[in-house]
């Protein structure tokens, strides 16, 4: 199967993309987004949707950023496709942040997605009637490296699952079948010439030393399939995420701000650590919470530990009484 059939099974099997629909493309001038670009492009007819683009300059690499930014308008122009350049200074914002470079220009792109989004359901959506969907042209072997990284770290069976090809705020990723060989063998069918970020070549980033080193050396001493072993696992680990994940969201239903203490010691500690994570997002708190946090709260909780106080990130606070584990931020 080659590329373009690939993403169209995808779409269609997914159910990413309905008619009317506006598609924002998140691009960098690479293989991937460039190969993503052009068949979105060219499906715009038969799925009846409307295709943008949005480019994120990371202000990183000086002469070189500013000829991605020409070269993807002359491609854009080209297949007569809306784009929009924003900038961020990355460095700038790793900084400020106290974050990495590679993880201040995600969140970075993010942004700008969400941002652009915004936008154009203010003025664009709301006279058509249309959804505003955001694109990533993630590949399937950006998820098996996904899985490998959060294996390393130390994850459970959410992290495992890694990508979603269709996520609840309208993002989508088409190239998610697609492996990086065929995006490489279209990109050179139809004569396209990606740019070359260097940075992409950098040991210095975990996942190029992972892609680069790691991946290589278990296909050539371990399993020569590792991608696609990684890539099955991710989504055995979604089916299972997203069935604990639908037990704990009908748990929580008819609760704010509170939630039974017994209900939640008798709950296995699949649900129970959802539960509490979701009583918390309603409560306001929507980062990442530690484990240890969580599983502090559920030791409590089980053990009955009345007045028990148990400290969450941002101020947020686990509080424990005879009937009810409160969700609450101190001070609120």
């Amino acid at each position: 199967m080659n590329a373009e059939l690939r993403v169209r099974k995808t779409i269609k099997d997914c159910n990413m993309i309905r008619r009317g629909d506006i598609v924002v493309l998140g691009i960098s001038g690479g293989p991937d987004s460039l190969c993503l670009l052009n068949i979105l492009h060219a499906f715009q007819r038969s799925f009846d949707f409307t295709l943008r683009a949005l480019h994120m300059n990371h202000l990183m690499r000086g002469e070189g950023a500013t000829r991605d930014v020409e070269f993807l308008e002359d491609i854009c122009e080209e297949l007569n496709v809306p784009l929009k350049v924003v900038e961020c200074d990355v460095y700038a914002k790793a900084e400020k942040e106290g974050i990495s470079p590679e993880e201040a220009g995600r969140k970075a792109r993010h942004e700008a997605l969400v941002a652009h989004k915004a936008e154009l359901e203010r003025s664009v959506a709301p006279i058509d009637g249309a959804r505003v969907l955001t694109a990533l042209a993630h590949n399937k072997d950006d998820q098996a490296e996904t899985v490998l990284m959060r294996i390393i770290r130390g994850t459970g069976v959410h992290g495992i699952a890694a990508m979603e090809y269709v996520r609840e705020d309208g993002l989508i990723r088409p190239l998610l079948d697609t492996p990086r060989s065929e995006i490489e063998k279209y990109c050179e069918k139809k004569g396209l010439s990606p740019r070359w970020d260097y940075t992409n070549a950098d040991p210095a980033y975990t996942r190029n030393k992972l892609r680069m080193q790691l991946i290589p050396l278990i296909e050539a001493d371990y399993n020569p399939n590792i991608k696609e072993t990684l890539a099955r696992l991710a989504e055995s680990a979604r089916e299972d995420d997203s069935f604990l994940e639908a037990l704990a969201q009908k748990a929580c239903e008819d609760y704010e701000g509170r939630f039974p203490v017994r209900e939640l010691a008798a709950m296995d500690a699949a649900i129970a650590k959802r539960v509490i994570k979701i009583m918390f997002f309603k409560a306001g708190l929507v980062e990442d919470i530690a484990s240890a946090h969580i599983n502090s709260l559920l030791a409590a909780a089980r053990g009955r530990r009345s007045g028990k106080l148990i400290e969450f990130p941002r101020g947020y606070r686990g509080r424990i009484t005879r009937d009810y584990v409160f969700f609450e931020r101190e001070g609120y």
